[in-house]
């Protein structure tokens, strides 16, 4: 989605140069684009890459998308990294990564760094992930809230499968202080944002809409809800399974 932030209407051009591994350029393309004051425009792109280098556990292989907007001089610009790679759920064979079965040795990892609190240090949450790499993990399952950015960058480029999990409790309260306070007026905006900023990342091989939530065998009110999140995920994403 590109943004307008002004107030006239604005054109330019749009580039977008997708780098390998090595840093190599393997793909290109420029687009004329216009936007109205105050407005965002959709845009879509397709690249195709030969003989990509496939993103995995073992040899987490990752691209880069630089994309640039140029109106008059330089508006803006921005790095995407990303993977390639396929997920498949299958009853026979399990779970497959590049067609290929890999069973999930996996753990739950809470949001905090221990005797330094619940505060996003880049490095601590890196320390985390080489931990539970060195310690014959390959999954992982968040703790309930968005994880730190800086986080699932350091499962793309180590190799953690993850389980990007969001709500902790819906409507029902676990504590008086907690999310259920806001869910009604703020869970479709939430999610939505998690999606949206973390669907770029190859490590997230699921999403899930909840922990241990108390409304999942209410009928028909814990269905309906589970349903809502289900479709504010799959406008962004159609690509994962989605669990709870």
């Amino acid at each position: 989605i590109l943004h307008n932030s002004g107030g006239e209407k604005a054109a330019g051009d749009l580039h977008i140069r997708i780098l390998s591994p090595q840093g190599k350029e393997v793909c290109s393309a420029t687009r004329p684009i216009s936007a109205a004051g105050k407005s965002d425009i959709p845009l879509s792109f397709t690249f195709d890459i030969g003989k990509p280098e496939l993103w995995s556990v073992d040899t987490p292989s990752l691209y880069t998308a630089c994309l640039s907007v140029k109106s008059g001089g330089l508006s803006d610009e921005i790095t995407v990294p990303f993977g390639i790679r396929t997920i498949e759920f299958s009853a026979e064979k399990g779970f497959l990564l590049n067609g290929k079965p890999l069973k999930l040795k996996g753990g739950c990892l809470h949001h905090d760094n221990g005797l330094l609190g619940a505060v996003a240090i880049d490095r601590a949450e890196e320390r985390k992930v080489e931990l539970m790499k060195a310690n014959g993990f390959n999954a992982v399952r968040c703790s309930h809230n968005l994880p730190s950015e800086y986080f699932l960058q350091a499962c793309d480029r180590l190799g953690l499968l993850v389980i990007d999990e969001v709500f902790d409790q819906w409507q029902q309260a676990k504590r008086p202080q907690d999310y259920h306070r806001f869910f009604d007026e703020w869970s479709e905006h939430d999610l939505s944002v998690m999606i949206r900023r973390d669907r770029n990342h190859p490590s997230i091989i699921m999403w899930s809409i909840g922990n241990e939530i108390a409304e999942r065998a209410d009928e028909p009110a814990g269905e309906a809800i589970a349903k809502r999140l289900v479709a504010t995920i799959r406008k962004y994403d159609t690509s994962r399974a989605i669990t709870a």
